[in-house]
């Protein structure tokens, strides 16, 4: 039976047409391009465990506001307003929202079983005789802005509008990137950034009572707390530990993976399911010029 179905694909292919050829082609060629670099990764996986990294905190948090201005002119520049101004900020406690972030990146580093070392373990790290790398927190900021969200709807030939005034925060960072004794080009210093945000929600829609001609607006609402700006902070150190092992793991396919049919593509590793899945622009770094 086996054979029978072999000898049957086989008379299939010889009378495919020219088309289907290079359909069958272009699909071989794809699952070709992607194997060469799924292997490097997962060769970079199993030997983590020999990867060092020193994480180096940064001076201070740079904090600003943007207040929602009415009378915005879209070609002016936003300007900032004092952070006594602010909802939040003016009471953030700068140094626990730090640590938290710190602590997470940390914590979430440990969690791929490669050595982590912090600033002050400097001689440890550099007695590590693995791949080593360093990535210094540059610059870390909270920014807190106001946006109007506005909503429409036309009832009766009779157009009505809610406004609404959100807030949000941002969470950005800059780290530094290096790795130790190494002189090729590739090894200079990178620049890596990403940004995390919490905002207030609302959800709703204006309503038509037939039998009065009432028209109102219902909604439900979720507004975010001081609480809540302490918990991006952990989350981006969570977010930014998987952002760095992603970074790492995908610049080792692009340095070791056979370049023959291969194609650049960022993947992104699931530590609880020993997976690896393509990564989407938002799932990683932003890799800027130094």
């Amino acid at each position: 039976m086996k054979d029978y179905k072999l000898k049957n694909l086989q008379a299939k292919i010889t009378r495919m047409p020219a088309a289907g050829i290079l359909i069958l082609a272009g699909f071989l060629l794809t699952i070709s391009s992607c194997m060469p670099g799924r292997r490097t990764a997962r060769s970079f996986i199993d030997k983590k465990e020999q990867i060092a990294i020193m994480i180096t905190p940064p001076a201070n948090t740079f904090l600003y506001y943007y207040p929602y201005n009415y009378t915005f002119d879209a070609d002016s520049q936003a300007e900032g307003e004092d952070i006594d101004s602010s909802h939040f900020l003016k009471d953030i406690d700068v140094e626990r929202a730090a640590q938290m972030f710190t602590d997470a990146l940390l914590e979430g580093l440990k969690k791929y079983d490669i050595k982590v070392f912090s600033q002050e373990q400097f001689d440890q790290f550099l007695a590590h005789e693995g791949d080593r790398y360093i990535f210094a927190i540059a610059q870390t900021e909270m920014v807190e802005s106001d946006r109007q969200h506005t909503d429409k709807a036309l009832i009766d030939t009779i157009l009505y509008r809610q406004d609404f005034i959100l807030r949000t925060v941002e969470r950005n960072t800059w780290f530094e990137f290096s790795q130790v004794d190494k002189q090729d080009e590739d090894a200079g210093m990178k620049v890596l950034y990403s940004t995390f945000f919490t905002a207030d929600h609302v959800d709703g829609r204006f309503r038509y009572r037939g039998l009065t001609g009432d028209v109102f607006y219902e909604y439900s609402s979720h507004l975010i707390s001081l609480e809540d700006i302490y918990s991006l902070n952990h989350f981006a150190g969570s977010k930014n530990a998987r952002y760095i092992f992603d970074f790492l793991l995908n610049r080792y396919v692009e340095q070791n993976a056979q370049p023959f049919l291969s194609q650049p593509v960022n993947m992104r590793y699931l530590q609880s399911q020993d997976k690896l899945t393509r990564s989407r622009d938002d799932q990683q770094f932003i890799i800027m010029q130094p």
